[in-house]
């Protein structure tokens, strides 16, 4: 697709997309080594834009994943239509030369009868293509766990998705791992096993297929602190707290402080107890909510929502979304700005 970083850097201008050298790098190694390109940042930043730039400087075409909550994988990869198919079996039904079932069912498993989804668009290209992915963090674990999963197995992501249990790491106080955890070969890229390493590179990962012993565990899965009953403790307190607070901000307080999706992913103690900190005042401030909410006037609600730019309030999905709401309704009850306030 591209010859070289400075290629890609000049194309990108060329239709019209402000690149930095870095970024130009990046593009040109995703696209050399065929492997996908995640891109972090506020609304705004241009990551949806890069990947419309790179298709234009290409001369290809996007398809394009909207990711939301609740998405399915008819929406991801396709489903068959069958209101085609049953049109296509009443037909041969009226046909003297009707085919036998066998040859019938093989005929409907075809691709004219499925309705490709972006995935399957992207795999089916006769010519390389850009697949967009937007917004993946707002998939939720269903979907996550079943079709995601094996769509990146078609981009070599696979079997770390499977076969990889993820060790344990401990990092010091400036965020750097304190030990190199051990690797499975696989995992180790080809020149590495050769002995072609960076230099500098620190020793652990010999290519052992069993991952190091964390303390309180087995195979990697441990509480953080070697006692199963206090964290299992945790976990289902954090547990009992989703239907309270929403699904929506449940999870997002399980990444926000414990970067899992669920609370038996989350090892160290601490931030168990963070999060279910975390949680209770969420509980708290979503009690508060309710009890002023009788006295304000749907209207004053809508226009407090709008001011703060602010999702319906069964959609709130953070904390300081949720204080500020709270904060704000609380603040219009308390200066006696309409009919209704005490």
């Amino acid at each position: 697709m591209f010859e070289s970083s400075e290629q890609v850097h000049h194309a990108l201008s060329e239709v019209g997309y402000l690149a930095d050298r870095v970024t130009a790098t990046a593009v040109y190694l995703a696209a050399k080594l065929k492997k996908p390109l995640l891109l972090e940042g506020p609304a705004g930043s241009g990551k949806t834009e890069l990947s419309y730039a790179i298709a234009r400087a290409a001369s290809t075409q996007v398809e394009r994943l909207q990711c939301y909550e609740g998405i399915t994988e008819d929406k991801a990869i396709g489903r068959f239509d069958e209101s085609l198919q049953r049109l296509y079996v009443e037909m041969a039904a009226r046909s003297p030369e009707t085919s036998e079932w066998a040859e019938l069912g093989k005929q409907l498993s075809a691709l004219e009868f499925f309705a490709a989804g972006p995935l399957l668009k992207a795999l089916l290209s006769p010519s390389p293509c850009v697949l967009l992915i937007d917004e993946l963090d707002k998939v939720d674990h269903a979907f996550e766990a079943q079709a995601f999963k094996r769509a990146c197995s078609c981009f070599g992501l696979g079997r770390c998705f499977y076969d990889f249990d993820a060790p344990w790491v401990d990092l010091d106080d400036k965020g750097r791992p304190k030990k190199a955890p051990t690797v499975p070969s696989w995992l180790i890229p080809e020149n590495w096993r050769k002995g072609a390493r960076p230099s500098g590179k620190a020793s652990g990962a010999n290519g052992s297929a069993t991952p190091p012993p964390v303390a309180g565990g087995t195979n990697g899965r441990s509480n953080g602190n070697g006692s199963n009953g206090n964290g299992a403790d945790l976990d289902k307190r954090i547990s009992a707290l989703e239907e309270s607070v929403g699904g929506k901000l449940y999870r997002w307080v399980l990444r926000e402080y414990g970067h899992a999706n669920k609370p038996h992913l989350v090892r160290d103690v601490q931030q168990k107890k963070k999060i279910l900190d975390v949680l209770e005042s969420a509980t708290r401030g979503l009690r508060r909510m309710e009890v002023v909410l009788d006295r304000i006037p749907e209207q004053e609600v809508g226009a407090l929502l709008a001011k703060l730019q602010a999702p319906p309030l069964n959609e709130i999905a953070d904390m300081p979304t949720l204080v500020q709401v709270v904060q704000g309704l609380e603040g219009i009850v308390n200066n006696g700005s309409h009919p209704n306030a005490a």
